[in-house]
């Protein structure tokens, strides 16, 4: 009886979109196709072109940076929304203004998404003194997990600034710093 309860309670309050396994700066560089800073100009819920049963949102973004790839001024992307309640990845992208995305190759179906889901995806915040940070879905908690270490195996330095930035377990990261670190880390051997 209480096994058929348990089973029953996991599928009353069933799993909302996809979950993934941690991801550290370093991975989610190397396995990125896309690396791009810029401002959402339009997020919308459609149909999959091909596949109409499937609920996809359509994200164009102006590009500010781009720091791998290849992308032009403006950026258009398709991301397959795991369930019909993942409304709040649509509200994450409709009120997200600067973003910095760091995307997987585009499918044969032209469905692409973030490294690592909300991992992938930071948000551009600015404070009253005009400071910019970077913060994903998961508050950068674990990203900066042995990447240093890893990182300097294969001969990459990094400057005072950005080893300052990997040293804090989570949190808000200087946007300089962030954006040097992933060009030191796109440009070094895997």
């Amino acid at each position: 009886m209480l096994v058929f309860a348990l089973l029953l309670s996991t599928s009353v309050f069933g799993q909302s979109g996809a979950y993934t396994a941690p991801a550290d700066l370093e991975q989610l560089v190397h396995s990125a196709q896309t690396i791009v800073r810029g401002r959402v100009i339009s997020a919308t819920v459609e149909p999959h072109p091909q596949f109409a049963n499937l609920q996809t949102i359509v994200i164009k973004i102006t590009v500010t940076k781009l720091l791998k790839g290849q992308a032009g001024p403006a950026y258009t992307f398709r991301q397959f929304l795991w369930d019909a309640r993942d409304e709040a990845v649509f509200a994450t992208y409709k009120r997200a203004g600067e973003i910095l995305l760091f995307l997987n190759p585009v499918s044969a179906y032209g469905l692409t998404s973030p490294v690592g889901l909300e991992q992938g995806r930071f948000r551009v915040l600015r404070d009253a003194k005009g400071n910019s940070s970077v913060l994903n879905g998961r508050g950068n908690s674990g990203l900066f997990n042995q990447v240093a270490s890893k990182a300097s195996s294969r001969g990459v330095t990094f400057s005072k600034q950005v080893r300052q930035m990997l040293s804090k377990p989570g949190g808000p990261a200087p946007l300089d710093a962030f954006e040097e670190s992933i060009q030191a880390l796109a440009g070094a051997p895997k």
